[in-house]
């Protein structure tokens, strides 16, 4: 596997660290390795450019208690990113808790921002050196890879920074201390258009994706040795959310003062995100042996999507839904009762204490009809929990839920000796039947972009372009609703048409809704919210809406029960929703915080607003 290709350059890259900026690539004699010997070669060339594989972060499983889900959707004790998220305190997040801050323990790597500087510089290295003449020993399609990989990226993590602190620089050439153009408010002149600050940071990423798809193999030769690559597919389904955020109101207005969507950004995102879905249907039935089949959409069946986040039998998470994400290679105990277990669990299931489903986000799971849920229905025994959306079961365990040898006790009582906040456990990354007594093998992966995301996307970019979501735009495949629809029904929900009554002037109390959102925008909205709930996808959704701060203040619930006399039986009139936590979101919650010394690094490189 890639783990095994790297090996061979670990030595040159680390002597490239410990000597900095400057001495880069003015390699030590005790390294006794030359930069003929780790660039002559494609294998020794990969070794090198696969530390750019190895830095990846999974939202869920980079640091102790560490998780991107950080908009409200969960509740964690103190001590956690969760707790931090929820209180604001997004400087605790930077410097303490792993999403930001360095951890270099082998098992967690570093938090999700913390070498970006370094991955870029990787990249920027690997580019100059492929015009160096030092490759010898590559075929053609080699040097694409290398290549490809190398502007996959480059603009990959500059699409992680741009997305949480706003506007950078675009590092695109190996600086030197005498060579640095780093000035973070930038203009880019294309095809008669003036784009600024962040849209150009995601002009630039999208023209590094766009040339990689071109690069990259659709599917990688020798899977196991190539898994967690990128692929073509993988490129342009990032081009297509580069645009997608680009287009959207919080960016636009940084940009250009417009707080609202960019039209044109929309329809780009639009024929990107098509470009993508056909290329995945055409690559049906090219998954590697033993992987799940797709069905006609190029997604995962339902009986097989617990394989798109988790397994229990040694393999690597993932179907080829999931169109990028972090290899892992940490199975069995240290995955079930310390990674996963620190992020989202109860102790009775794993042995930590960690973050639960906030209540008015499990309140974003439809019935089984389409129906929005009614907070009235918590007393009822059967509407609460079992009349509810497939994915409801498959995102979150609930009281007497049987887990292998464990029968989780989620009263009042079972949480207060638990130490968890809420009455779920989230159950998405957990492979079935696996608990902190029956560890076996199993492991589990983030998805960082999904197939189903990029027909969310390309449903959102059609309707807010058109306001229509029954037109299908020259030259496209499909209407919004279709989009929505494939991801509905493979979840067995109804499709939208049957539903939106449900939710015209019906906004969720407490959320990121208005009375007056059309019932279909309110309808994908809360598709992207259940469908890749706890994938870390909610905060960035709710911030680029420029909407997250409608829940400044609002309290994050809990639900509460007690038992009848000594049984497991729910005592339905003792049923209650606790307030846990004033959610707190302000003016200057939009963008992160940068680390002080970044700020110290250049006159241009102000503090973002607020912070």
């Amino acid at each position: 596997m890639i783990r095994k290709i790297y090996i061979k350059s670990l030595l040159f890259l680390i002597a490239m660290v410990m000597f900095g900026c400057d001495d880069y690539l003015n390699i030590p004699l005790e390294a006794d390795i030359s930069e003929e010997q780790v660039f002559g070669s494609y294998s020794s060339f990969q070794g090198f450019q696969d530390q750019l594989v190895r830095n990846l972060v999974d939202y869920n499983r980079h640091g102790a208690r560490v998780t991107h889900s950080i908009g409200g959707e969960a509740l964690s004790p103190r001590g956690q990113s969760v707790y931090g998220g929820n209180i604001g305190d997004y400087f605790y997040l930077l410097l303490n808790r792993g999403i930001y801050a360095v951890d270099e323990r082998e098992a967690f790597k570093a938090g999700l921002y913390s070498h970006f500087f370094e991955n870029v510089r990787i990249t920027n290295v690997c580019l100059e050196k492929l015009e160096s003449g030092y490759l010898v020993d590559a075929t053609d399609d080699q040097r694409d890879w290398l290549k490809g990989q190398a502007l996959f990226f480059r603009a990959y993590y500059h699409y992680e920074i741009v997305r949480a602190f706003g506007t950078i620089p675009y590092l695109d050439t190996v600086f030197t201390s005498e060579n640095q153009n780093m000035k973070r408010h930038w203009t880019y002149e294309k095809g008669g258009k003036t784009y600024r600050d962040v849209q150009a940071v995601f002009e630039k990423i999208v023209e590094d994706f766009d040339e990689a798809a071109t690069l990259l193999p659709d599917v990688w030769p020798s899977p196991n040795i190539n898994w967690g690559r990128p692929t073509s597919l993988a490129a342009l389904g990032f081009k297509a959310k580069a645009l997608q955020f680009s287009a959207s109101p919080l960016f636009n207005e940084q940009a250009n003062g417009v707080l609202d969507y960019d039209k044109d950004m929309l329809d780009r995102c639009a024929v990107a995100c098509d470009e993508a879905i056909q290329l995945a249907k055409a690559l049906i039935g090219t998954q590697p042996p033993g992987m799940p089949v797709m069905n006609a959409d190029g997604l995962t069946n339902f009986a097989d999507f617990r394989t798109a986040f988790a397994t229990f039998d040694g393999t690597q998470p993932g179907t080829p839904e999931v169109l990028f994400h972090r290899p892992t290679d940490i199975y069995g105990a240290n995955i079930v009762r310390q990674s996963e277990a620190r992020n989202y669990a109860v102790n009775q299931l794993t042995g930590e204490k960690a973050a639960q489903g906030s209540q008015m986000y499990l309140d974003k799971f439809e019935m089984k009809d389409g129906s929005r849920y009614d907070i009235a229905y918590d007393t009822d025994p059967v509407k609460r929990w079992d009349s509810r959306d497939n994915r409801f079961d498959f995102t979150f365990y609930f009281h007497g839920d049987v887990i292998h040898n464990i029968t989780l006790n989620l009263s009042t009582a079972g949480l207060n000796a638990d130490g968890a906040l809420n009455s779920n456990a989230i159950r998405k990354f957990m492979a079935d039947g696996v608990t902190k007594d029956n560890v076996g093998a199993a492991t589990y992966s983030t998805p960082l972009l999904r197939l189903a995301d990029i027909y969310l996307t390309y449903a959102e970019a059609v309707y807010e372009s058109t306001g229509s979501y029954t037109t299908v735009p020259a030259g496209l495949s499909m209407t919004a609703e279709d989009a929505v629809n494939v991801v509905r029904r493979r979840a067995g929900q109804p499709d939208a048409a049957v539903v939106l009554p449900f939710y015209v002037n019906n906004p969720q109390p407490g959320s990121c809704e208005l009375a007056d959102d059309p019932a279909f925008r309110l309808l994908y909205r809360n598709e992207r919210a259940v469908e890749m709930a706890y994938e870390g996808v909610y905060w960035f959704d709710i911030r680029r809406w420029k909407r997250a701060h409608l829940k400044d203040g609002v309290q994050l619930t809990a639900m509460n029960f007690d038992l009848l006399g000594n049984s497991q039986a729910i005592d339905n009139s003792t049923v209650k929703r606790v307030n846990k936590l004033a959610f707190v979101f302000k003016e200057p919650h939009y963008w992160m915080p940068f680390e002080t010394k970044i700020t110290r690094f250049t006159t241009d490189w102000e503090q973002n607003p607020g912070w």
